[in-house]
């Protein structure tokens, strides 16, 4: 089955800030590769087992450690010279980052086969730094409006099917229809997969006119007491406030609410679709996403690439590793089979979509509204080397509208702790 339920493995390995420095072992004479990344086992270990088929000289050893503590493991180790982690993968909007400070090497001399595999000058982009290739772009990611065609029904509501991109809803036609299901029944209008993420909620801004939140040379200004920030903000406040999204929920708990029929309208990503087709009585499809009215279609994209790092004890082997799993288009699909995010390999993207689509029927034609938005609406996070700093500010600020906290000093005192810290990395 291509795509396997989504589940934490049963076995995390630790964040192990100290493991032992990559060897070559001798009973097998295969050379270790140390791979560091923050998803589940599950998710790479089907590119792990082909590559060590093709290569049976190399020992891929992989390291999972939390999202949240990815960072800090980089800081640490790769920050500090350790050459016991050879492979890492890099979120791409901290490319720039660590570029900057030296933790990504200089991947130009690659340029043409990366060009080649991944031609697509968004995917290139979120790789890239100060006009060089800092690592090798693996996938990519967009979103959707799912909706439950069962509470959709109740309410009388006619579905959105997707004829044209040109027909889709605004977030304005959105609101009363989440607000109609919700008077026949549903315990929730809508919600956000990724709520209080900057990840998802930049593109409400971004449809608004309003900016990503960030101005001026090397975007490493706040830009976030503008008027389309201020009214984009208050509509998001509003959500909460008038009931019509939950609060009290993580990103980890929404797409339970949908699967359990709690949610009307669900705006999130393909990597939905394992858990979603394999529910037991979900009744759901998919459109666009919406816009403001007024505003432009805009989705949020960017996602993992593959990085080597300039410390690693076995450089040679986790090119190979490296460039299999992103330049090959078996190896680049081999990291889709547990986790359906869309490969930015072209030739594996196309294969993906032929799995996609035979895999979501009932949902309607996902695969052409995920290739639309990929070519036509994708956005990226900003490409600043301040970016980690102002995530965490403006994910503390959309928990705050969430629970209530009033739109203009929220985002003004925002605006002033940014002006502050990214000052300091200016």
């Amino acid at each position: 089955m291509y795509l396997k339920t989504f589940r934490r493995s049963a076995s995390v390995i630790a964040l192990a800030l100290a493991m032992p420095m990559a060897v070559t072992t001798t009973a097998q004479a295969q050379t270790v590769v140390n791979f560091l990344a923050e998803a589940a086992d599950f998710v790479y270990a089907p590119v792990i087992e082909a590559f060590e088929a093709a290569n049976p000289d190399i020992d891929i050893r992989y390291q999972q450690v939390p999202f949240e503590d990815l960072n800090a493991a980089i800081e640490s180790r790769v920050g500090q010279g350790d050459s016991s982690i050879d492979v890492f993968a890099a979120d791409t909007p901290r490319v720039p980052a660590f570029a900057s400070r030296g933790y990504l090497p200089d991947e130009e001399a690659n340029r043409e086969r990366i060009e080649a595999a991944v031609p697509n000058p968004v995917d290139q982009e979120q790789v890239s730094w100060e006009g060089k290739i800092h690592a090798f772009p693996m996938w990519t990611s967009t979103q959707l409006l799912f909706y439950n065609r069962d509470l959709l029904e109740q309410a009388g509501i006619a579905e959105p099917t997707p004829t044209s991109p040109d027909d889709r809803l605004t977030w304005e036609e959105l609101l009363d229809l989440a607000k109609q299901a919700q008077d026949a029944g549903a315990e929730w209008g809508f919600t956000f997969q990724q709520v209080d993420r900057y990840y998802q909620l930049q593109a409400l801004y971004e449809s608004a006119g309003a900016g990503p939140g960030l101005t001026g040379e090397g975007l490493l200004q706040p830009d976030l007491t503008n008027e389309g920030w201020v009214q984009t903000s208050a509509w998001y406040r509003d959500l909460y406030e008038d009931g019509i999204a939950p609060r009290g929920v993580s990103p980890n708990q929404t797409n339970d609410l949908f699967i359990n029929g709690q949610v009307a309208f669900f705006y999130g990503g393909p990597w939905t679709f394992g858990r979603f087709e394999e529910a037991e009585g979900l009744n759901y499809g998919v459109t666009y996403v919406p816009y403001f009215e007024g505003g432009e279609p805009v989705t949020a994209t960017g996602s993992w690439a593959l990085a080597i790092s300039p410390h690693a004890a076995n450089p040679e082997a986790a090119r190979r590793f490296v460039e299999f799993a992103t330049l090959t288009p078996e190896g680049a699909l081999a990291t889709t089979e547990s986790n359906p995010l869309p490969p930015v390999n072209a030739e594996a993207y196309e294969q993906w979509r032929e799995k996609i689509a035979e895999l979501t029927p009932k949902v309607g034609p996902a695969i052409d509204i995920i290739t639309h938005e990929l070519q036509n609406t994708a956005v990226g996070r900003p490409r600043t080397v301040g970016f980690v700093a102002f995530e965490t500010v403006m994910n503390r600020v959309f928990s705050d509208l969430r629970n209530g906290a009033e739109v203009e000093p929220t985002l003004q005192a925002a605006e002033d702790q940014l002006r502050s810290q990214l000052a300091r990395i200016r």
